[in-house]
């Protein structure tokens, strides 16, 4: 039997618009309702959207515990829209396996996910954050996503994920973000920032940020999604993080470490299995990452770091993971090709189905690891290292809590030497990272101090 979502009509006053950097229009007018979505905090049972629902600008929304949109059903989100998870109840949206998210933004109004908690006393791990459930291929058969998530009594299906369908549809992210989300609720089992499962290459994610994950800031578990323009900053655990055979391509990202931030199990910049056993299953993970820009926690002026922040990329369990024209700037190892567990992953770089080349690392203390000295001697042949994080020459990367530039100085050596021979699907640029020296795509919808933002 459905469960509706509950919903409560709360008057308040005062509301600001969360947009980021604000343009000079004419804001719209100010919400003057809450609706809450979801059971009471006192309840167990989760709830369900059982029909096509839109959420307006014009109301400012509450997620209190699991919140399923139901198989077939759209939730479609205007731009503008600001919705909080609250912390008590861990609330977490989830768009089930046939169901669709329609949350499409524009630069000059962001929809924004957020803590509930008041300005000052925001923190990572505040609330779940989405969870976005397909049909496309996964290696693990169909599988129930992790996170530790309770579902209607009779709808085991809603945490499942994985099909045969590579095209298939979830929806659209654009100019979205989610900041302070993410939920451990214990070791491999927790609920990331945004989560991907069985996701696929008719979905659209685009511009997109994620802001003070309280596990991984991005996970595709499987899938075919591509995606662009994806920032990530002050993440805990790992800023993009891919499983299950996800066979996706994503071009410009960007992750920005704080260095008072990470995780007991180790913070890297990338890190991506096969599977959690290194196992022969297919699809084997192949994504394709190009033009990402990893500023680590070294910031070049001989700070110290915490060693629980590893690598700029830790690629392992028979991964084939490509990253290409992409930058890695301050982490204490730039790539490590691991072969610690299951099947080993330099076979996978030695026959060419792992690509780690075209690259530019600055300023670590030990740019490649592997097992086997030919691999890093390829590994440094292919890619270019330099020795200070100044060599990179990017303008102001180390800024927290205000806008930073990731624009490339003149003379940096990532202003060139892009090559995207041997792969498609990607727009063919000469620089490596995510920026040239001067086009930024974060200016106008990103935010860099959520902490001291009133919505």
């Amino acid at each position: 039997m459905k469960k509706n979502v509950a919903i409560l009509l709360l008057a308040v006053s005062g509301f600001f618009a969360a947009c980021g950097d604000k343009d000079n229009s004419v804001e719209p007018p100010k919400p003057t309702e809450v609706v809450v979505v979801g059971a009471d905090v006192a309840s167990p049972t989760p709830s369900v959207i059982s029909a096509n629902t839109t959420w307006t600008a014009d109301k400012k929304y509450l997620i209190k515990g699991f919140v399923y949109v139901e198989p077939g059903v759209t939730l479609t989100i205007e731009p503008g829209t600001v919705i909080h998870g609250d912390k008590q109840s861990q609330g977490t949206l989830i768009i089930t396996k046939g169901a669709k998210i329609n949350a499409a933004g524009t630069a000059q109004r962001p929809i924004v996910f957020t803590s509930n908690m008041a300005v000052g006393n925001r923190k990572a791990g505040d609330w779940g954050g989405i969870i976005i459930l397909g049909n496309a291929p996964v290696n693990q058969g169909t599988a129930k996503i992790e996170g530790g998530l309770t579902f209607p009594a009779g709808k085991d299906s809603y945490v499942v994920y994985g099909g045969n369908d590579a095209a298939d549809n979830s929806g659209t992210l654009t100019y979205v973000r989610v900041e302070f989300a993410g939920v451990a609720f214990s070791l491999n089992n927790e609920i990331n920032s945004l989560t991907f499962g069985g996701v696929g290459s008719g979905t659209r994610v685009s511009y997109v940020q994620v802001y003070a994950a309280g596990d991984d800031a991005y996970e595709w578990f499987g899938g075919t999604v591509n995606a662009d323009h994806l920032v990530s900053v002050k993440t805990l655990d790992d800023d993009l993080d891919t499983d299950f055979g996800f066979s996706g391509k994503v071009q410009f990202a960007l992750v920005q470490r704080n260095p008072s931030a990470f995780d007991i199990s180790g913070s890297n910049g990338f890190e991506s299995d096969n599977d959690g056993d290194g196992s022969t299953k297919t699809p084997l993970t192949g994504a394709i990452f190009s033009n990402v820009t990893v500023v680590g926690p070294l910031n070049g002026t001989g700070n110290t770091v915490d060693p629980l922040f590893q690598h700029g990329a830790q690629i392992r369990r028979n991964s084939s993971q490509s990253v290409i024209n992409s930058v890695f700037v301050g982490y204490p190892i730039g790539v490590y090709i691991d072969d610690t567990k299951g099947t080993p992953t330099s076979g996978n770089y030695t026959s060419g189905k792992l690509l780690f080349k075209n690259n530019v690392i600055a300023g670590s203390p030990i740019p490649f690891k592997a097992t086997n000295a030919a691999i890093i001697a390829q590994l440094t042949t292919d890619n270019t290292v330099v020795a200070t994080v100044a060599d990179a020459k990017i303008a102001d990367a180390f800024k927290f809590n205000a806008k930073p530039s990731f624009l490339l100085s003149a003379g940096s050596p990532a202003l060139t030497g892009a090559n995207f021979t041997g792969v498609t699907g990607f727009q063919s640029v000469a620089y490596r990272g995510a920026f040239d020296g001067s086009g930024d795509w974060t200016t106008g919808w990103t935010n860099w101090d959520a902490e001291n933002t009133t919505y």
